[in-house]
């Protein structure tokens, strides 16, 4: 069994297609977690929804992004209700022995219960720069790596922390982590060309 992530979509469905494809993804063998921001910035938010509901119905794991609460928060309709349906029930957070799945990080002072909306949805600092409390590693999108000042379609690692959001939104390329097996499967917006890459984490 592999546990792999992805994280800010934004509307790119041709990309999540094609990376799941070029892992092999296999819903009866490997534990997907998708870390929010599905919609906005794209050409296909609609798709995009409809591919990760299918995935989950098939065993995947979502959480809430920030564009998603963003759109539930404004009213804006553009979805089906059963859309809308899904995206309200989204959780905010994921967490499992080894690792913990959200959206933009937490809060590093607090525990998990401790955390507020705005921290899971939205933080920077102070949790780029410090320790956090937690013994999971944290992945991550929200904040694109290279404003880490990573090159692009760089991951961004740090003590437990993992930073998977390579660019997606800003036409770059969108990451399918391969958390077990440390491999990085890119896909460039512009290219439309997949690259695999071995990486490692800090502990």
């Amino acid at each position: 069994m592999r546990i792999l992530a992805i994280s800010d979509i934004h509307g790119h469905v041709q990309a999540l297609s094609s990376l799941l494809q070029a892992a092999k993804y296999d819903c009866f063998q490997d534990k997907l977690y998708l870390c929010g921001d599905y919609i906005d910035k794209g050409p296909d938010s609609t798709l995009v929804l409809e591919l990760v509901m299918e995935l989950v119905k098939n065993g995947a794991k979502a959480i809430l992004g920030n564009h998603e609460h963003n759109y539930l928060q404004e009213k804006r309709k553009i979805f089906s209700t059963e859309i809308d349906t899904f995206i309200k029930q989204l959780p905010l957070y994921i967490m499992t022995d080894q690792f913990l799945f959200v959206h933009a990080g937490i809060h590093p002072h607090r525990g998990i219960t401790e955390q507020c909306q705005d921290d899971l949805l939205t933080i920077r600092e102070p949790f780029f720069s410090e320790q956090h409390l937690l013994p999971q590693t944290v992945v991550f999108g929200h904040t694109p790596t290279f404003k880490f000042g990573k090159n692009l379609g760089e991951l961004w690692h740090h003590e437990r922390k993992l930073g998977i959001d390579t660019g997606a939104g800003f036409h770059q390329y969108l990451s399918l982590v391969d958390l077990t097996n440390k491999i990085q499967y890119r896909y460039c917006i512009i290219t439309n060309k997949i690259e695999q890459i071995h990486f490692r984490m800090k502990q």
